[in-house]
């Protein structure tokens, strides 16, 4: 066998005869298997507010999604919004082009040695992203972006069949750890949906605003989006 497959098969054949709801944990597997990757994590819509994170394989790499997520920018923002791979071979260096995601860093994200994002797409359109992640910096060959190039199209392949009884329009799917994908992602969307048309502006400018406030007031993000669903009593 071709070894430049290599991770294309692992998850091709991770996907077979699996049920729609198996899939992204399967294939964040695959990935750390056939790659020289420690953590995955598998997103639908990625750079949208109705971004919908499917899986993510351990705690370094949902510390990663939480990051990108509140700031709106990131290596698999950048990565879905391009269409192109972004590899961060050395996440210790300034990441100066994500201005707001750096601020999010904290020291659960110290243990982060390399992140390489790549798009999910089908028909020339992308519709998620993979993002890998490493515990020590590593700058991959060009053979081994070839295997994760391949790996990410397989991923895209099976997992586009089954893009609508994946995402989430009402309960989100119960990926580990359900609370806090559900805090993060399924909360916050749905609070921007709110405030979009409470204020009759966009559904994007309401994510900026819940995003600024968090920002500006240093408060979490999903603490901000529950009490736009469930405003403060005032008395």
């Amino acid at each position: 066998m071709n070894s430049r497959f290599t991770a294309a098969d692992r998850v091709l054949s991770a996907a077979r005869e699996a049920k729609a709801q198996e899939l992204p944990r399967r294939l964040c597997r695959a990935l750390c298997e056939g790659l020289p990757v420690d953590e995955a994590t598998v997103a639908f819509l990625t750079d949208t507010p109705y971004r919908q994170l499917l899986c993510a394989s351990g705690e370094l790499a949902l510390r990663l999604e939480e990051a990108q997520f509140v700031a709106g920018e990131g290596p698999c923002v950048s990565a879905a919004a391009t269409g192109r791979p972004v590899l961060v071979e050395d996440f210790g260096l300034p990441l100066p082009q994500w201005p707001l995601f750096e601020a999010h860093l904290d020291d659960r994200l110290a243990p982060v040695g390399a992140v390489y994002a790549f798009p999910l797409a089908f028909d020339g359109k992308v519709f998620g992203s993979v993002d890998l992640l490493r515990h020590e910096p590593l700058e991959l060959d060009a053979p081994t972006v070839g295997q994760a190039e391949a790996a990410a199209r397989a991923v895209a392949k099976v997992l586009f069949p089954a893009f609508w009884e994946l995402l989430a329009f009402g309960d989100l799917p119960l990926w580990e750890p359900a609370d806090e994908i559900d805090a993060h992602w399924g909360t916050t969307r749905q609070a921007a949906q709110r405030l979009s048309a409470k204020l009759g502006i966009s559904v994007e400018e309401a994510m900026a605003r819940l995003r600024g406030q968090a920002f500006t007031t240093g408060r979490p993000l999903p603490r901000i989006a529950e009490e736009v669903l469930d405003p403060p009593s005032r008395d």
